[in-house]
């Protein structure tokens, strides 16, 4: 069973973007509140260690299809967040973030706690992997034309435009040439 993220809010008029974060154990499909201000931007910023949701389904990894509970309020520990999986790569991309036009797309396989993840990387210069950890200021990984599948049901796979990955729960990142 394959998942595909689906364009359901945007961030203009509403404040609000709609994603899907995954935990060790859980998919909450919500809305995240970030007023004038992208997701990056709000899962960057340092004041806070949460995200205020709202419209909150949540589901077992196992059985994404299967709601277990609804809310319509409630905070998400970011540090908790595995990955993010987001309907629109502008919102995954800092408004802070200086960006080069020559970055290479390298192939990426990374790993987190029940998911592994492939898609895009992009990179400009030589690269090392630690510098990717070292460099960049920014707590979540940006890949492009991701699938995330579910490590202990290989059926259960989620696709999108853009996946965040949280630097600290990455068990193993492999970046292969530009293909």
């Amino acid at each position: 069973m394959t998942v595909h993220r689906i364009s359901t809010s945007s961030t203009g008029a509403t404040g609000r973007v709609t994603a899907d974060f995954f935990t060790g154990s859980y998919r909450f499909s919500a809305s995240v509140l970030v007023y004038k201000r992208r997701l990056a931007d709000v899962l960057g910023d340092r004041i806070t260690d949460y995200l205020d949701l709202v419209d909150i389904y949540v589901s077992r990894i196992n059985h994404p299809g299967e709601i277990v509970a609804t809310y319509q309020k409630g905070s998400l520990v970011k540090s908790e967040i595995n990955f993010i999986l987001l309907s629109s790569e502008v919102e995954g991309t800092s408004k802070e973030r200086f960006y080069v036009p020559n970055r290479v797309s390298l192939p990426i396989f990374v790993t987190v706690p029940s998911f592994e993840i492939q898609g895009k990387f992009q990179w400009m210069g030589d690269l090392e992997i630690k510098k990717i950890f070292a460099s960049d200021t920014h707590k979540f990984l940006p890949i492009l034309d991701a699938r995330s599948t579910n490590a202990h049901f290989p059926k259960v796979t989620f696709e999108g435009p853009i996946v965040l990955v949280n630097k600290s729960k990455i068990e193993l990142i492999c970046i292969g040439d530009a293909g």
